[in-house]
């Protein structure tokens, strides 16, 4: 390494010894870390420009929300009531005012480090999946290491709403005020907890979904009753998705709209294609929980020096020899057109394309004696249906003037990978 970097040989073991073994990026042996990878891969590096940026805990959970900015978009109130609650004007022209609900917070949690990039890796699988609906979306915030400013946070409160969830298991939903998604999980729970010792929010809620309720029950009693007959219904027919949590919000959204889709005479596009869209990501997240249940070592792929070297034939080459189910010919030549720096990024940080992760799903077998991909046949596994999907996903969905995916095209695809999910249940 001194020679090929024309550095003395000593300065080499003491920049190894004392940055890149203590940064995680080299191991004592000298082999570079899944860290380390990550950081050749996004060419980042300790010199990095220092650049300042917001991360929200939220003051009822303590939980970091997976939302990462780099400016804080803030909006003053026109005045505050005598209550507290603050009132803004929603139209300069009518006068009309916004009165929003004010939740008080409650605790502040420990800046815990590893739960904020935790926070950080949803965030990023967020981002990702919201980029392929929206082309125009802001770039994603990047962080390699970071450092907080001060010891505690500053309070603020963030503006969002409810509404509700009319083809969902949910009753009613919490928008996401950042706009990755449509509705964030991870704000509805900590509401949930609060509910039973605030009637004001309870009476908010229901006041949001609109039903009517019954005058024996109180606003919080009325809402739990809902939640609790929506979850008999999740529990009893897909009780095994609660053990792997992205999997199962990808399967409710889709159920959700694919039960949607059913019950209307007339569509619109956008439904077909977000249909479609959450189809793709609920098999990606089965291929991410697979890749996280049966991992494998990066080092079974070429170093990072060979990527030039990467050919269709060889990448067939591999396939062929895994101990996976018997691919077919089609399977092998659609997966040996990836990129060998995508397969590597599925193997470390698990987000690549649906593709990729197949690719590095079946690599996985290598390592573990039981694994599904080996265990069940190729009829069950259907991988030639998966891409299939896929390729409609990436011809049909967020491409304006290209090819427009039917109703029956799309919810059999639904209707398809909500099967193709259950297969896996003996091993989430």
């Amino acid at each position: 390494m001194a020679a090929l970097l024309g550095l003395d040989r000593e300065l080499v073991v003491f920049i190894i010894a004392t940055q890149l073994i203590p940064n995680g990026w080299m191991t004592t042996l000298g082999a570079v870390t899944t860290q380390g990878e990550r950081v050749l891969e996004e060419t980042q590096d300790a010199s990095e420009e220092v650049r300042m940026g917001y991360a929200y805990q939220d003051a009822i959970s303590g939980n970091w929300l997976p939302r990462f900015t780099e400016e804080l978009p803030e909006i003053e109130a026109r005045r505050i009531d005598e209550r507290g609650y603050p009132i803004f004007l929603r139209d300069l022209d009518s006068g009309k005012e916004d009165r929003p609900f004010r939740l008080n917070h409650f605790r502040e949690g420990a800046l815990d480090m590893g739960a904020l990039f935790d926070a950080f890796e949803r965030y990023r699988t967020d981002h990702d999946h919201a980029k392929q609906r929206d082309d125009e979306l802001p770039t994603r915030v990047r962080i390699e290491s970071l450092s907080f400013v001060e010891d505690s946070g500053q309070p603020m409160w963030l503006w969002t709403w409810i509404f509700p969830d009319e083809a969902g298991p949910q009753p009613w939903l919490v928008a996401d005020p950042f706009g990755l998604q449509q509705a964030a999980s991870w704000l509805r729970k900590p509401l949930q907890e609060v509910l039973p010792r605030n009637e004001g929010l309870a009476r908010y809620i229901a006041d949001a979904v609109g039903e009517t309720r019954s005058n024996e029950l109180s606003a919080e009693e009325w809402l739990r009753s809902l939640e609790n007959q929506i979850d008999l219904t999740v529990l009893a027919d897909y009780s095994w998705s609660g053990k792997v949590p992205a999997i199962s919000g990808y399967l409710t959204s889709v159920l959700r709209r694919n039960a949607l889709l059913a019950s209307q005479d007339k569509t619109w596009q956008e439904d077909l294609t977000s249909l479609l869209i959450e189809t793709h990501n609920l098999a990606e997240s089965v291929f991410q929980w697979l890749l996280k249940r049966f991992p494998v070592d990066v080092r079974r792929l070429p170093d990072r020096s060979q990527d030039k070297n990467w050919t269709k034939d060889l990448a067939s080459e591999i396939l062929r020899t895994l101990p996976a189910a018997q691919l077919t010919d089609d399977t092998v030549r659609r997966l040996a057109s990836q990129n060998l720096r995508e397969i590597r990024n599925a193997l470390v940080r698990g987000n690549s394309s649906l593709k990729a992760l197949m690719f590095a799903a079946l690599l996985s077998t290598i390592e573990h004696a039981t694994h599904p991909l080996k265990d069940l046949s190729p009829q069950v596994l259907a991988l030639d249906r998966i891409l299939d999907m896929a390729d409609a996903r990436n011809r049909k969905a967020g491409h304006a003037g290209g090819d427009k995916i039917s109703k029956d095209e799309a919810m059999e695809y639904a209707d398809f990978v909500i099967e193709w999910v259950q297969i896996f249940k003996g091993w989430y």
